[in-house]
């Protein structure tokens, strides 16, 4: 048989740059698993939390003004447990030899140990961006901007609590790309083309 090598893609995104789309397009090109949303079910149902649980502190920073004083015993916050939660089981797939895309997540540094990681950034100028949303989302200008300065934020805070590379900057990521002036798909063939590069 073909001996497949491992294939693991991380994609970091800004709100709104069609990120999303495009790693849904690389994981059925590859016909691999795309671990978003789908990472945090996996985890629910092997670690007993309920979706909802897990869905609300999905990606969200600590929130420092609230960080509960360690009792004996020492708890970590919520948000925390879940972040390596999915730092864990991320590893045990990568160490499984499995192939797969991953959404966000920190997958950029922690599986950064493996040589098959190929890490991506899309991003998008203001104005693409503000009209996906306000299309996907059916929102005004106004809310789309305000909504896109918050998750990005957010994404943003999260990454750069629990990594050394700093959200977004071209030097953690392999691959940049702007989906401001190129379509999905042009995306995806962009990563698929660099993936194929890497094995002559």
């Amino acid at each position: 048989g073909i001996i497949m090598t491992q294939i693991i893609i991380s994609i970091g995104r800004e709100f709104g740059s069609g990120g999303h789309l495009v790693a849904q397009k690389v994981a059925e090109h590859y016909n691999i698993p795309l671990y978003s949303k789908e990472l945090l079910y996996e985890i629910a149902k092997k670690e007993g939390y309920s979706e909802k649980v897990i869905e609300r502190y999905d990606e969200k920073p600590i929130n420092i003004g609230f960080m509960p004083l360690p009792i004996a015993g020492g708890t970590i916050p919520l948000e925390q447990e879940i972040a390596l939660k999915q730092f864990e089981f991320l590893k045990e797939k990568a160490d499984n030899n499995e192939s797969f895309v991953v959404l966000g997540r920190c997958a950029d540094e922690i599986l950064a140990y493996n040589p098959n990681l190929i890490r991506v950034f899309i991003t998008g100028d203001k104005e693409s961006k503000v009209a996906r949303v306000m299309e996907r989302e059916g929102l005004e200008r106004k809310q789309a901007e305000t909504k896109m300065r918050k998750i990005d934020k957010m994404r943003k805070t999260y990454h750069n609590f629990y990594c050394e590379n700093k959200w977004g900057d071209s030097r953690g990521y392999d691959l940049c790309i702007n989906t401001a002036k190129i379509d999905i798909d042009s995306a995806k063939n962009i990563i698929v083309e660099y993936e194929k590069s890497l094995h002559k």
